[in-house]
């Protein structure tokens, strides 16, 4: 088989088109990569696709290294991390790449305004060197959305995640509090929903930019199709009340379908500052929603869309946005469902390895709308799709480097792997805790260390608190 690199230039190749790349497994032995390329010119050559960057080639998988052995059940020999049993990809990052190190639970209170209770989940990382790694405690702190009817914000520890191989919220450490709640938008989030006769916003995505700490805002339930400013930021002292914004991502007086609000005022992430150098013009952020209300507007799978934060730019201004990712209504993602949930991504590194990963809620049912049915999670009127799992989609970044540079559209991006249940050594959802719901919060990444968060909303109940339930974190190293 043949290794295929795709090139890009200043002036790129014209009637580039990625016909499809296709994941399976053989024989149960190994798995193959097929991708057809149709080039019909191309220019000449001075640069080439980097090796991180790269995506899929024709070549068989090799096992770098032994799967680790079945762990213990017993109380008594919880393990202290558990590496997800399945074969690694020479140029990938894959579910083989992923080791669960276990979770926590945040620090409980009994008022509702300033309590993790019923937390949507958003969180972000924040690298900080003087929290160093202790005996008791990672590095660094994460910056968590409390009750998703005050969408007030708090800055919490992180203590070192226990496998609770029962899966009991009981077992897991607490972090403590670093600051206090407080609104991150400093009223701006209150003042949208006034000029549109008390919508309901909600944070959408936090992200630590610098000495900023990021945030998305949007409609909840968004019916009248609302496209609103979304894009802000704030001091990482909480106490500050010194936000910038809301900015609109792209053109908000223009009526191109990439730029209404409700594709990309949610989830936010950061690209590798090498990469959004040399291939996305600077741009080192994207974000990205999903939301069943507004469905002419919303982008039916994961979306994504990169750009720069600005600093002190007027409110209500435009930021130039670079659209990467997103599906209308007539040429949705392969396999989505209305009953969907994206919360969150990550530009994940491993050495020379890279890969840009969505995670959320899968529906795994028939598209049903209207009042909930007796086996249905949700209890009002909606989409539902019972049965959910949690899953994790792999986008190639060549795929994005592709649609940055005019070779590929936006539309077309699709996942080359999903991480599901009959994934090799099974799905991602085995690592969460029981609930019907399988939605993710939000994930944050901790790049130096190698550390994914993923929030758990309302699964962290336990037996002295069993009306209020919290978010679990989720920690997972990304290993070789």
């Amino acid at each position: 088989m043949r290794n295929l690199n795709l090139i890009l230039t200043p002036v790129l190749m014209a009637g580039l088109m990625i016909l499809g790349v296709k994941l399976f497994r053989e024989d149960n032995q190994h798995w193959l990569i097929h991708r057809e390329v149709n080039a019909t010119t191309q220019t000449t050559v001075h640069e080439t696709v980097a090796a991180s960057a790269q995506e899929p080639t024709d070549q068989t998988v090799t096992v770098l290294r032994p799967v680790p052995d079945v762990i213990s059940q017993e109380v008594k020999s919880w393990p202290k991390s558990q590496r997800h049993s399945a074969r690694l990809h020479p140029e990938m990052i894959t579910p083989g790449n992923f080791e669960y190190m276990g979770a926590f639970i945040p620090p409980h209170f009994e008022d509702n305004v300033n309590s993790f209770a019923y937390s949507s989940g958003v969180l972000a990382f924040r690298p900080d060197p003087e929290r160093p790694e202790t005996e008791t405690t990672l590095s660094g702190s994460l910056i968590l959305a409390g009750h998703s009817q005050h969408q007030r914000v708090a800055e919490i520890s992180i203590p070192k995640p226990v496998l609770s191989s029962l899966k009991r919220a009981s077992d897991l450490p607490r972090a403590q509090m670093l600051q206090p709640f407080a609104d991150v938008t400093h009223g701006i989030m209150q003042d949208l929903a006034d000029a549109l006769n008390g919508s309901d916003f909600r944070l959408g995505g936090l992200q630590v930019v610098g000495d900023r700490l990021h945030w998305t805002t949007h409609i909840y339930y968004n019916p009248g199709e609302f496209d609103t400013a979304s894009h802000g930021s704030c001091p990482l002292d909480l106490s500050q009340s010194d936000a910038e914004g809301p900015w609109h991502l792209g053109n908000g007086a223009s009526t191109a379908p990439d730029c209404h609000s409700d594709k990309h005022a949610g989830y936010i992430f950061q690209i590798p500052q090498v990469e959004s150098d040399k291939w996305f013009g600077g741009k080192n952020l994207v974000s990205g929603l999903w939301t069943a209300t507004g469905l002419q507007n919303s982008s039916h799978g994961p979306s994504m869309f990169a750009y720069n934060l600005p600093h002190q730019l007027p409110s209500e201004s435009a930021i130039e946005m670079l659209p990467l990712a997103w599906y209308p209504m007539k040429q949705p993602l392969d396999q989505h469902h209305p009953a969907d949930r994206w919360g969150g991504g990550a530009w994940l590194t491993l050495g020379d390895k890279q890969t840009v990963i969505i995670i959320g809620q899968k529906a795994l049912g028939k598209v049903y709308y209207g009042l909930a049915r007796v086996e249905d999670c949700d209890e009002n009127k909606g989409y539902h799709g019972t049965p959910y799992e949690s899953q994790v989609y792999f986008y190639s970044p060549a795929s994005l480097i592709h649609v940055a540079h005019g070779a590929m559209s936006p539309n077309d991006v699709q996942p080359w792997m999903r991480w599901t249940s009959t994934s090799e050594g099974g799905g991602f959802d085995q690592y969460l805790f029981p609930r019907c719901y399988r939605d993710v919060g939000g994930v944050a990444y901790d790049q130096e260390h190698s550390l994914l968060y993923v929030s758990q909303p309302n699964a962290g109940t336990t037996p002295d608190h069993p009306w209020h339930a919290l978010p679990l974190i989720h920690v997972f190293k990304i290993v070789e």
